[in-house]
């Protein structure tokens, strides 16, 4: 079965689906925009692929390995990929778009756009017509039945975007900035805008709008038209002004095509769909212009609108940019083997050039990690439920990938105080392999197998030995997304009934994804794109501080929310040594109330100190003594019977 993913960039948000031949629709996603003109095409590019993973895990697998079947059996009549993107005007854009796609995806053809031309293809064909945008952003697209197009607006914040949601609050807060320095009339926008925007006082809004985003800002155009709605005059000016500008575009847009006046006209955006003042004004400012103009809301919208590009012919219109798969694309280095685009050379550096180099990329780790915030906070929750049915979270891994999840997992106990054997990791080579490179370890899937089945901790001789089971989730981590050992231990662990996670820092989804979702190996993928290193192969770099980052997030994440931590404080901390024991004392003082002053010199200790004593180290248990009162047993009871988490038997009658 042939399979299409059509994906709606927004400037606000990203939607895509996955559709059968026959038009059905299998699965939607949503995720960041992806407009490249405002975030870049690698970013743009991450999140298509994130909404193509989360669009292939959990999907039916006959279907699934239809869309992503190993490059060498690519059919170019199965299945395809297309985009409307916002932002994505410039042909030249278009086509490093769909070059990366094709690249990392394996499709038969990538087709992209913006994100306005789809919608008049899916409706109204090559008939004449008219395309009216009022969102975030604005812009009017006509298109002549001769195949002639052209957009009027639409260049961002900086050009106006007229009749948009982001000029409707530019045009509240100058009005409300005349009535606050006495210029112009009195608007209740001057008390209302400071309130929607988080800030207690007018004058706080000029700090607010430097770090302001296009799309907070324009967030503030449900306050006006709220006002406007309520009878306030000046709020009202604001929206009829807007309506007016984008009715005046929208008629230069007929003119300098010279269309028929009988062409389609379409409106579609959140504008005109959430607000009634502002569609009633444009209907009547483009009625005293196009007095013909029956202006009606598109069918199709979205991806579905997409989707027309996705199944269509080979020929596509001018204003889409195709690329199709060829053999070429299947050689790809990995992108951690990569050089980095400008030639960096270590060896002929100073010290300080050397450092600036590496921080320069390093820089770019923090948001490639952010892209990936959907996928992590999937995998946080799996394990929650894996801890929540007595399970225990397992990483896998060989080389520098391995000794990142035994450092995370080593670091569990001592922070939260969890049982030795509730966070563990698992190394291909075993002890050794801390602190030197075992040959093979990484390729050995044999001993995998035996891994899983007969789990033996490096950091830990006496752990007693267990095989992984369906109560548990393993966290393969493998930078290039295709180590055997790694895979391997995934398989066994999903075959135990095991819910798997993968971790990676390579896009390409011929190597990644295929084996992920064909070999059934993952149920929750993790892509970081580090890209290339500055030390070209050394995945130590930019992938390892990036997996250590997602590890921290997973593993703190997961603790958090399964009682471990209370009040933002790390409750499950043994007071282990003199460092611990002042840490220890603190938390149960801050959180109690209770003395930290040693009362006299006979005293033994403060009150929270004693507490803690009495509670024989646990915070939790001398919590609740303080608080319910209760001697060290009963309080034991108490946090027994809920299942360890301390708020809930705090809150327990």
């Amino acid at each position: 079965m042939s399979l299409f993913l059509a994906v709606d960039g927004g400037a606000t948000i990203t939607r895509a689906g996955l559709y059968a031949a026959d038009g059905t629709l299998l699965k939607e996603a949503a995720g960041a925009p992806c407009n490249p003109v405002e975030y870049g095409v690698d970013a743009c590019v991450s999140v298509l692929l994130s909404l193509s993973r989360i669009l292939a895990e959990n999907t039916v697998a006959a279907r699934i390995s239809q869309f992503v079947k190993p490059r060498q059996t690519v059919d170019h009549n199965t299945g395809g990929f297309a985009a409307g993107i916002s932002g994505a005007r410039q042909e030249a854009l278009r086509d490093e778009i769909a070059r990366a796609v094709c690249r990392k995806m394996p499709v038969a053809r990538a087709a992209v756009t913006d994100d306005l031309h789809p919608i008049l293809y899916a409706n109204a064909g090559a008939c004449d017509a008219v395309l009216v945008i009022a969102g975030t952003g604005s812009s009017v697209l006509a298109q002549a039945a001769d195949g002639r197009s052209v957009i009027v607006g639409g260049r961002g914040r900086l050009f106006g975007d007229e009749g948009s949601a982001y000029q409707i609050a530019v045009a509240g807060l100058r009005a409300a900035s005349y009535a606050v320095d006495g210029m112009g009339r009195n608007t209740r926008l001057a008390a209302a805008l400071p309130s929607a925007a988080g800030v207690e006082t007018f004058a706080g809004l000029v700090s607010w709008s430097a770090s302001a985003s296009k799309q907070q800002v324009a967030a503030l155009a449900s306050t006006v038209d709220a006002l406007a709605a309520e009878g306030d005059a000046v709020s009202l000016e604001c929206i009829v002004e807007q309506a007016q500008r984008l009715a005046e575009q929208t008629s230069a847009a007929l003119g300098r095509l010279a269309m028929p006046r009988t062409a389609a006209c379409y409106l579609n955006g959140g504008v005109f769909s959430q607000s009634a003042l502002f569609l009633e004004a444009f209907k009547g400012a483009l009625a005293r212009r196009w007095p013909e103009a029956k202006p009606e809301f598109p069918r199709l919208l979205g991806h579905r609108a997409v989707l027309a590009l996705a199944m269509a012919p080979a020929q596509l219109p001018e204003w889409v940019s195709v690329h199709a798969y060829d053999s070429a694309d299947r050689e790809v280095a990995l992108d951690t083997e990569r050089r980095l685009p400008r030639a960096v050379c270590l060896d002929r550096l100073t010290a300080i050039q050397i450092v600036e180099e590496m921080n320069r990329e390093d820089k770019r780790v923090a948001e490639v990690v952010a892209r990936s915030a959907p996928e992590i906070a999937r995998a946080i929750d799996a394990v929650v439920q894996a801890f929540g049915r007595g399970g225990r979270l397992i990483y896998v891994g060989a080389g520098t990938s391995g000794r990142l999840g035994v450092l995370d997992a080593a670091e569990c106990t001592p922070t939260f105080g969890v049982p030795r054997d509730k966070v563990i990791a698992v190394i291909a080579g075993g002890r050794r392999a801390l602190v030197e490179s075992v040959e093979g370890a990484e390729d050995d899937v044999e001993q995998a197998v035996k891994d899983m089945d007969s789990i033996a901790p490096p950091v830990y001789r006496t752990i007693i030995r267990a095989a992984v089971c369906a109560r548990d989730v393993v966290v393969g981590i493998a930078a290039s997304g295709r180590t055997p050992y790694t895979l391997a231990a995934l398989r066994r662990a999903r075959a135990k009934g095991a819910g798997t996670i993968l971790l990676c820092c390579n896009p390409p989804v011929s190597r990644t994804i295929i084996r992920a979702v064909e070999e059934s190996v993952a149920d929750v993928t993790i892509v970081l794109e580090t890209g290339a290193e500055v030390l070209p192969g050394s995945t130590r770099l930019k992938a390892g501080t990036a997996t250590k980052m997602v590890l921290n997030m997973i593993s703190t994440g997961a603790l958090a929310l399964s009682g471990y931590v209370y009040e933002g404080r790390m409750v499950g901390v043994r007071p282990t040594n003199s460092k611990l024991r002042e840490r220890a004392i603190g938390i149960v003082r801050d959180l109690t109330g209770l003395s930290s002053a040693r009362i006299s010199d006979h005293n033994t200790g403060s009150d929270a100190e004693r507490m803690l004593q009495a509670a024989g180290g646990s915070i939790p248990i001398a919590m609740i003594m303080a608080r319910k009162g209760t001697d060290a047993a009963s309080a034991a009871s108490l946090l027994e019977k809920a299942g360890g988490r301390l708020r809930e038997a705090l809150e327990k009658d």
